[in-house]
């Protein structure tokens, strides 16, 4: 089985190419990897039915399963007062093609376990406080999910929340390896290296470690992440850490799209 996994499409928020762009470029990819399975980690839209819609007519240009979990931004809602994240998040637990808080058995030795997972500013410089930090302003710029997203819990007590429903998952494995699939970096090792003008504070909303006592006690071969926009592959203590985010389009080496799919394509045959 030949499964392949990309995240951080940004699809909505693209200066030059378009939803039909983007279903095009991911059918096209499949296809020339020869692909059993595509799974999307995240942050496909700024909207949850844009999210929705495509992932379902995705699902109707392929001819293999597509599957996907969502991600911070995947939450968002723009200029909505009345935020209401938890339905949002109930709309995709219901999903048939959403793999949040779902086993999803691959083979007779692997599982795919799947969250959005949360950060708990695991990484951050010193000098800011947990105070600081949970109101998401440095400078001049704020992380948006303060502004778009209301959990009405604090981001900490979230990534412990959302790591506790993971652990559930694992502790009914069917099989005798697992991967792990989060949207957030589930190992902090992997943030943006510091001192950094910028990320010594925004460093705060990228990682978890909520998450290491996890791969430490399950079996779990892979880790495979988003979130964080660069691209990865790196085995350290007998796991696969994957980071394979496609990102926005000033952050791509090529302004070509297909080009940036097949680069930030990982596929992992089991």
């Amino acid at each position: 089985m030949r499964i392949g996994f990309i995240s951080d499409l940004h699809i909505d928020v693209n200066p030059t190419y378009h939803k039909k762009d983007f279903l095009m470029a991911l059918y096209q990819a499949s296809s020339e990897r020869d692909l059993d399975m595509l799974v999307i980690g995240g942050d496909i839209a700024n909207e949850w039915s844009i999210v929705v819609s495509f992932v379902e007519q995705l699902q109707t240009y392929l001819s293999i399963p597509v599957y996907f979990i969502p991600g911070n931004h995947d939450f968002w809602q723009i200029d909505e007062p009345n935020k209401i994240t938890w339905q949002i998040y109930d709309k995709y637990l219901e999903h048939p093609q959403s793999l949040l808080e779902k086993n999803l058995v691959l083979s007779d030795e692997m599982t795919l376990v799947a969250h959005t997972g949360w950060y708990n500013y695991a990484v951050h410089a010193d000098r800011f406080t947990t105070e600081e930090l949970e109101i998401g302003k440095y400078r001049h710029g704020t992380w948006q999910d303060k502004v778009n997203i209301d959990w009405q819990m604090s981001d900490k007590k979230l990534s412990k929340r959302f790591a506790s429903k993971v652990d559930n998952q694992l502790q009914y494995l069917e099989t005798p390896k697992a991967i792990l699939l989060t949207h957030v970096v589930n190992c902090p090792k992997f943030t943006v290296p510091m001192p950094h003008k910028v990320f010594d504070f925004f460093n705060a909303y990228l990682a978890t470690d909520d998450f290491l006592p996890l791969i430490e006690q399950y079996p779990i071969s892979h880790s495979i992440m988003g979130h964080i926009h660069y691209r990865l592959v790196k085995e350290m203590y007998d796991v696969t850490y994957v980071i394979n985010s496609l990102g926005y389009k000033r952050e791509w080496r090529t302004p070509d799209l297909l080009q940036e799919v097949r680069s930030a394509l990982f596929v992992l045959i089991i």
